[in-house]
């Protein structure tokens, strides 16, 4: 029987730690937060999208297209099927649903971590919480962990914990109340490895702009387009959420990553908004034309001309940005006006000058690169240490996707061990 020191008890170090147990290991977790998996419980807004069955091609991200290949072929060895049978095995049924998203029957991201601890508490892996880890020696003769743990008097000790097998799970930089604060990478740098410098990612973008406190809080069906150095890199359609330091919502956090990294890099990057995305593009001509005739809505005022077509607080916006004032009808304005006005509904431009920090991102890009652990997750640069889950640099986009790395990382390196 070996002993295996999983540090870390998020999803990918849970599941590990279940994985090794039921091949009959002496497992300890070893968590420097007051109690395991509290990402878990802020995932999917409380509801934990557990995974999803559509194709997981396209959906993640990486430094290279060689630790693309790497991602996808784990994800064919551990799956979205094989998620669910894992947590089925355990008591939790799931429901896929229409966007291909699979969610607890409860939908409680609370009965998914419950099974999890249940499962670790019967296979007796041994859960120690309040215990820091500041430094692991790697060498044979004398592998061990070294950490401050708080004990049951509330007093912090010096502890240190002997392993045969180390499997860091230790995660990223997002989130950092519920326990990802970055420490994992500190601890692959000591034992050799590289890292790919962490950004957020899944984060809302700041603008640019101070016309945004006037639309804060309006949430609008649009389509988005992310402009890199002048040059469309990325769309997305969804609800899009203005605030008052700029703009947020699913369709925002899916391109976020790609932001993120061109800002580091120096790179300019705008997003062009279309507020009217349920106009055809072959048809935004004969719609800006229609509406800006003086015979069909002459009377009108501008904004309520544009408040017709979007929220008023964005039609009011608009106004402002063309300085054409709320009273002013579209005779008055004149056709010209009036268009300008509309065709900035389709692609209104907003300049892209930074993310939220990670404290308020769902995961971070960046991170150990993949290239330096082999396909079951063991460390090619120091002999029986396993990297898994957020730590590497592997990011997936909105709807389970992260998660999904999570337990097939944490599935393959805790059989491997």
């Amino acid at each position: 029987m070996r002993k295996v020191i999983v540090v870390g008890g998020g999803a990918s170090g849970l599941t590990a730690a279940i994985f090794a147990a039921r091949n009959g290991q002496q497992v300890t977790i070893l968590e420097h937060k007051d109690r395991v998996g509290k990402k878990i419980l802020m995932t999917g807004n409380g509801k934990c999208n557990l995974t999803n069955t559509n194709d997981f091609r396209g959906k993640y991200y990486s430094s290279n297209q060689k630790s693309l290949q790497r991602i996808y072929d784990t994800l064919v060895r551990f799956g979205a099927d094989d998620t669910r049978a894992f947590f089925e095995k355990m008591g939790l049924y799931t429901k896929e649903k229409k966007d291909g998203g699979v969610y607890p029957v409860s939908e409680q991201a609370s009965a998914v971590l419950d099974v999890l601890r249940g499962e670790c508490e019967r296979l007796g892996v041994q859960v120690r919480t309040g215990c820091e880890v500041c430094g692991i020696a790697p060498q044979k003769q004398d592998r061990n962990v070294r950490a401050v743990c708080q004990g049951k008097d509330g007093k912090k000790r010096q502890a240190t914990f002997s392993y045969d097998k180390l499997i860091l799970a230790a995660g990223g930089k997002a989130a950092p109340v519920s326990g990802s604060d970055g420490s994992g990478y500190l601890l692959a740098a000591s034992l050799g490895h590289s890292v790919v410098k962490p950004l957020p990612a899944l984060v809302q973008l700041r603008c640019a702009g101070g016309f945004f406190k006037s639309v804060s809080g309006v949430r609008a069906q649009a389509g988005l387009t992310l402009y890199i150095e002048g040059r469309a890199a990325a769309f997305e359609e969804g609800e899009l959420q203005l605030t008052d330091y700029g703009i947020s919502g699913i369709p925002v956090f899916q391109f976020s990553r790609m932001a993120a990294r061109a800002l580091d890099a120096g790179k300019a990057c705008e997003v062009g908004i279309d507020f009217l995305p349920y106009v055809q593009e072959t048809d935004r001509d004969c719609f800006a034309q229609k509406n800006a005739d003086d015979a069909a809505f002459g009377y009108k005022t501008v904004e309520a001309l544009l408040a017709g077509m979007v929220h008023k607080k964005v039609a009011s916006m608009i106004c402002r940005k063309h300085k054409t004032g709320a009273d002013l009808t579209v005779v008055q304005a004149g056709k010209d006006a009036v268009l300008g006005c509309i065709y900035e509904l389709f692609d209104f431009r907003v300049k892209i000058v930074g993310t939220n920090p990670f404290e308020n991102a769902q995961v971070c890009s960046g991170g150990v690169p993949i290239g330096e652990v082999d396909d079951c997750f063991a460390s090619k640069l120091c002999k029986d240490v396993y990297l898994i889950g957020e730590l590497l640099d592997c990011d997936g986009i909105c709807g389970g996707y992260n998660l999904q790395w999570a337990w097939a990382t944490g599935a393959i390196a805790g059989a491997s061990v």
